[in-house]
């Protein structure tokens, strides 16, 4: 009897060995699993990949000095602080989508070349969305973003990612009426030699085949002349005062006394302070000034160029407060991380819906349908390049086919509309002829 009651405790040990040796394999495994997900997911949030302990504060800080952030992100470029370019980049939402891709396409390169193949694949995938949903992007000018897409991610190793790149510049070549044959031809010849470079022998004899249509044709098919659509306003024109003018000085200066430690020394609390005081006092200098112009207005242009410079100053914000500067500045900002992303989230929300009530006022009711399309796929580019964070996906994604199938409906010429399918972990957004419109589902 004593024997057996000795005996329970080590079989009590054995069993709750046995529970944490399961447990710990299946924690092992589901890590696996996530691991396994995010490498092959369609799309992954850029912003979130910024590593702070990567950035270069002494370059990363001179746009707050007075640089121009498009220079800063160039020297970082040019000087190899990679970390310090990408994070320039995704926080910088006044980039034209031209020099966004250029930029990008770089960076896809350098990170390649550094081994950090993550960050490239990262870099092809806000190209390939900036070349499907960009409203103003020329057709020549996607195919040609699609076409270093593709050869970025074969580079990589991500050949399925090549693969739908390279079928995007195929449907272009083949179904955009705006193309000039010459241009449509050299498409082709690349598309044969990256389709032959993955082994895809069918695609590349399907365009082999193109090329000898075009070569074989009679009568030239010359482009056609694109929709009619509205010069919808980007609100260029600066709101500001005398008051928030010297507060900007005076953040200014308190960065550049910064910079002019940052060598390796030990920094001076007594600069981060300042800084931090200077950047408190400017965001609410700013924040009063763009609302109480808000209230004042019912112009629905000037309005928007409110929305877009509380979205400027709300995403410098927010890049504070998620040390993307690669140091900490304002340890108050860092705690109202979340409550920062609802204001940026509720900023963008508030921009595309006084966009949507300047499309519906417009006086030529022609322009009602192209305009909404054309907002819509702003929306749904600016949360996919982490921009317009939380955005709600879905809806979006949803309004944006409902004005794309009435246009289709109505004759409107485009011929390719953006589409959209289930992908792995969020929806994976492609340019459709018209009569394939909706059937990938």
């Amino acid at each position: 009897m004593r024997s057996e009651q000795m005996r329970w405790p080590w079989i009590l040990l054995a069993f709750v060995a046995l529970f944490v040796v399961v447990a710990a394999a299946s924690g092992l495994a589901f890590l696996f699993l996530r691991q396994q997900q995010i490498a092959n997911a369609d799309w992954l949030e850029p912003i979130s990949a910024v590593v702070p302990e990567d950035i270069v504060p002494d370059l990363a800080l001179y746009p707050l000095a007075g640089a121009a952030d498009l220079e800063t992100l160039d020297a970082a470029i040019a000087n190899g602080d990679l970390e310090t370019a990408y994070a320039s980049l995704v926080y910088n939402p006044d980039l034209q989508d031209e020099q966004r891709i250029g930029r990008l396409i770089l960076l896809g390169r350098r990170f390649t070349d550094a081994g950090i193949l993550e960050k490239a694949d990262l870099s092809y995938q806000q190209i390939y969305g900036i070349a499907v949903l960009s409203p103003g992007l020329s057709d020549p000018t996607r195919a040609d973003a699609l076409l270093a897409t593709g050869r970025g991610w074969a580079e990589v190793g991500r050949d399925s990612r090549a693969m739908n790149a390279y079928d995007q510049v195929y449907v272009i070549a083949v179904r955009s009426p705006y193309l000039h044959m010459a241009h449509r031809r050299d498409l082709l010849t690349m598309l044969e030699t990256a389709y032959l470079e993955l082994e895809a022998t069918e695609q590349a004899e399907a365009s082999r085949q193109r090329i000898i249509e075009l070569d074989q044709g009679t009568r030239p098919q010359q482009p056609l002349e694109a929709g009619e659509s509205p010069d919808l306003p980007v609100g260029t024109e600066v709101v500001s005062s005398p008051e928030v003018g010297v507060i900007e000085e005076a953040r200014r200066q308190a960065a550049y006394n910064l910079l002019q430690v940052l060598d390796g020394r030990e920094i001076p609390p007594g600069l981060v302070t300042e800084l931090d005081l200077a950047l408190r006092a400017e965001d609410a200098a700013k924040l009063a000034l763009y609302r109480q112009e808000l209230e004042d207005t019912a112009q629905l242009s000037r309005r928007i160029g409110l929305h877009r410079q509380i979205i400027g100053w709300l995403t410098l914000k927010y890049r504070v407060a998620m040390q993307g500067f690669g140091i900490s500045l304002v340890p108050e900002w860092e705690e109202q991380a979340a409550d920062i992303q609802s204001a940026l989230s509720k900023a963008y929300e508030d921009l595309y819906f006084d966009y949507e009530d300047l499309v519906t006022s417009l006086p030529d009711a022609t322009l009602l349908g192209p305009g909404r399309y054309q907002v819509r796929r702003q929306v749904v580019q600016a949360g996919r390049l982490g921009l317009y964070p939380n955005y709600p996906e879905d809806q979006m994604a949803g309004k944006l086919r409902d004005i794309a199938s009435e246009l289709i409906a109505a004759g409107y010429l485009a011929d390719l509309y953006v589409d959209m399918e289930e992908g792995t972990g969020a929806l994976r957004f492609f340019l459709s002829p018209t009569d394939e419109y909706g059937f990938q589902e």
